[in-house]
């Protein structure tokens, strides 16, 4: 055999000699960093191109930073950073105590030039949670669920924060990440209510915990059977409060509430709490809703309202929410108790309010949603700044100043609509159950020579549809009782009127079944 054949039957290899090249050293990349121990929003920034126009602006960490480099809010703060590299040192006092996003951006656009960095404005102090237990959004056997616990802290923002999960019950499903995030897919195995323990470890190495509970549904368990719906006004966003984020995340969370209408929110707050919850906002400048559960749809909504579509369980359980803050002039009580007038006189100056027609043109816009509330629940939440006719009675006559029968339109119009009033579902003697919302703060009226305030019923939770309700109530912590305004800067109840808070039984329609 001829000695190429020979060769030709082996294994074939071959060699390229490699093209030996000279690597240049990476361009450095543009920079920004937290100075952490100086001032609270001091900075160092290192560019590739130097200009007198790049810029260091300030964003909440829940919103209104720039998206695409288009301005969506104002900053919150903001300066200069001239030349390559330097040290840029913001007007902090324009920030409260929480966590915010720095973002450096080029010659005076929106155009970011380096990664964002969380910061944080609170006291170097211990990092804690903001309760000691918290009952996380459901779960559903065989489907990834997460939650970002690093939200829930005090210090949020500061990357130096470690988070563990120290103890999950069952078969572990729960997995967790150093940032906070918890995470994982249940299986038949899976504990039905899986109790976890998380730990959070600060800059100095202290350590603080929270325990938390997942309910694990089967496949074929609806997801909500209970629901528990709020509404609640924030008093100017909460800010007449000390330490205001805090006190309305533990409210809200000791209440385990699943939907909060919120009000005074002031374009902002429904995001901040949405944040620190794990939850979903829709957020306008005043009437806002917040939920444990995914906001699917924003609806077109009426002036002073808001609303949204919410899936409880995808496609197969969904409530339609809405959210009311109607005009506070020319409160109707007033008339009553301070002026002397008469029933015709202060139904007259309720229509002049514009509450009368506010409250016809909301009550028109959700009739449709009621006609299908027998398999999809509406809800509405608000403060009405109105007291309701279910209230006004010959027989509650003393407890508003002779007042007697008083058609108040903010109630009349939604209930002639289909909706009913869950708190008089649940307490329908107004004379043994008032159920005063306004308010536990102001007491006396400096207007009216420091008469006693009027107490009223003027914040509601209504619904429609495949629901029961099984508790209203009006809600206020009270132990240690609030201080009137103007002392009430330390109270612990963030807010001047009393919350609305009402457990709700889903009805079989409700729960996708015939």
């Amino acid at each position: 055999m001829p000695s190429a054949a020979i060769a030709a039957e082996g294994p074939i290899y071959t060699y390229t000699p490699p093209i030996h090249t000279i690597a240049r050293p990476p361009e450095p990349k543009p920079l920004l960093t937290w100075e952490y121990n100086k001032k609270p929003a001091t900075f160092r920034y290192n560019v590739t191109t130097a200009s007198d126009t790049n810029w260091i602006g300030v964003f909440y960490s829940f919103g209104g930073a720039p998206v695409n480099g288009t301005k969506s809010m104002d900053p919150l703060t903001w300066d200069y950073a001239k030349g390559k590299e330097g040290e840029v040192r913001l007007n902090a006092s324009k920030l409260g105590q929480g966590s915010y996003k720095a973002i450096l951006m080029a010659d005076d656009t929106y155009e970011a030039i380096a990664p964002p960095v969380s910061f944080n404005t609170a006291e170097k102090t211990n990092v804690r949670y903001y309760t000691y237990k918290m009952n996380l959004r459901p779960a559903r056997e065989g489907e990834y669920w997460s939650f970002d616990a690093s939200k829930m802290t005090n210090i949020e923002g500061d990357d130096e924060n470690l988070y563990y999960l120290v103890y999950s019950s069952g078969d572990g499903w729960v997995h967790s990440t150093h940032n906070g995030i918890l995470y994982g897919t249940p299986t038949k195995k899976s504990r039905r209510k899986t109790s976890l323990a998380v730990k959070v470890m600060g800059r100095n190495k202290l350590s603080y915990f929270m325990e938390a509970v997942v309910e694990v549904r089967g496949p074929d368990v609806p997801m909500v059977k209970e629901l528990k719906v709020m509404s609640m006004n924030l008093w100017y966003g909460g800010t007449q409060i000390k330490d205001y984020h805090a006190k309305q995340v533990k409210v809200i969370n000791q209440l385990n509430a699943d939907i909060v209408g919120l009000q005074e929110t002031d374009g902002i707050h429904a995001l901040r709490l949405a944040h620190a919850l794990g939850w979903w906002a829709y957020e306008s400048w005043d009437a806002s809703i917040i939920s444990r559960y995914p906001i699917v749809e924003a609806l077109d909504s009426t002036n002073k309202t808001a609303a949204v579509r919410i899936a409880l369980d995808g496609d197969k359980q969904q409530v339609i929410v809405w959210g009311a803050h109607l005009g506070f002039q020319q409160y109707g009580p007033y008339g009553f108790c301070f002026e002397g007038k008469d029933n015709k006189t202060v139904m007259q100056q309720e229509d002049d309010s514009g509450r009368t027609a506010e409250a016809q043109e909301l009550s028109d816009a959700i009739k449709p949603y009621i006609n299908g509330s027998d398999t999809v629940p509406v809800l509405l939440t608000g403060d009405f700044n109105s007291p309701s006719h279910l209230d006004y009675t010959e027989a509650t006559k003393d407890l508003h100043c002779g007042a007697g029968e008083m058609q108040w339109p903010s109630s009349w119009y939604p209930v002639q609509a289909g909706m009913k009033d869950s708190f008089r579902e649940a307490h329908p003697d107004p004379v043994a159950d008032p159920g005063y919302t306004w308010s536990p703060i102001f007491l006396n009226n400096p207007d009216y020579d420091d008469k006693p305030e009027p107490k009223d019923r003027i914040d509601f939770v209504y619904y429609a549809g495949a629901m029961r309700v099984k508790e209203s109530v009006a809600y206020m912590i009270d132990d240690p009782p609030p201080k009137p305004e103007p002392k009430q800067k330390d109270n612990f109840w963030p807010s001047d009127h009393y919350a609305v808070v009402t457990t709700f039984e889903m009805l079989d329609k409700a729960l996708g079944k015939s």
